[in-house]
């Protein structure tokens, strides 16, 4: 497989860049894809797609990568981006957010929600959701999960207490899956 990527590549050293890249992470993404989808070809189907992604158009994102960490988490990220894709395309349009979470919990965990949000519905009627909630709480959650931004990064751009910011996301966790739970009745 790795040859065919290399077909896409024209620079020896972005072939060996590559190859490099192949071999030291192919293993601990397929892992990441596996932890979300369950199934090794379609993990391998990711990770697939991911490194020819790659190949024809992201040579130069990761030339311009400067050390493993970083690199490791680009790799990384690519990939849960493409499995949470496979895992909402899977999924209908019509869901009950109400079947799926239990409100009686004071707070939702950010995995939990993530998993949920991401599972059970289609991400543009969450960012549409999202958009509709008061300015506290929408900008709190658009930074945080759909833009994955640190919790502590987000109270510095907010100009807020990371406390502060940690109440408007567990609050606007539920006021956006409440309003989730009408827009699927």
């Amino acid at each position: 497989m790795l040859i065919f990527y290399l077909t896409f590549i024209d620079d020896f050293d972005d072939k060996k860049l590559f190859e490099n890249l192949f071999y030291s992470y192919r293993k601990q993404m397929v892992y990441l894809a596996m932890s979300y989808i369950h199934n090794q070809d379609d993990a391998e189907d990711i990770v697939h797609d991911v490194f020819l992604n790659i190949a024809q158009r992201h040579m130069s994102i990761i030339k311009n990568v400067k050390n493993d960490k970083d690199m490791r988490s680009y790799l990384l990220k690519s990939t849960k981006n493409k499995a949470l894709n496979k895992i909402r395309d899977r999924k209908k349009d019509n869901i009950c957010i109400d079947s799926i979470i239990d409100f009686s919990n004071e707070s939702i965990t950010d995995s939990e929600f993530i998993d949920k949000i991401c599972d059970e519905s289609e991400y543009e009627h969450v960012l549409t959701a999202i958009e509709s909630l008061d300015s506290i709480y929408r900008n709190s959650l658009y930074y945080h999960f759909v833009l994955e931004i640190p919790i502590q990064e987000v109270s510095k751009i907010l100009n807020q207490s990371i406390s502060t910011t940690k109440k408007q996301l567990v609050r606007g966790k539920k006021r956006l899956l409440a309003l989730l739970e009408t827009k699927g009745e």
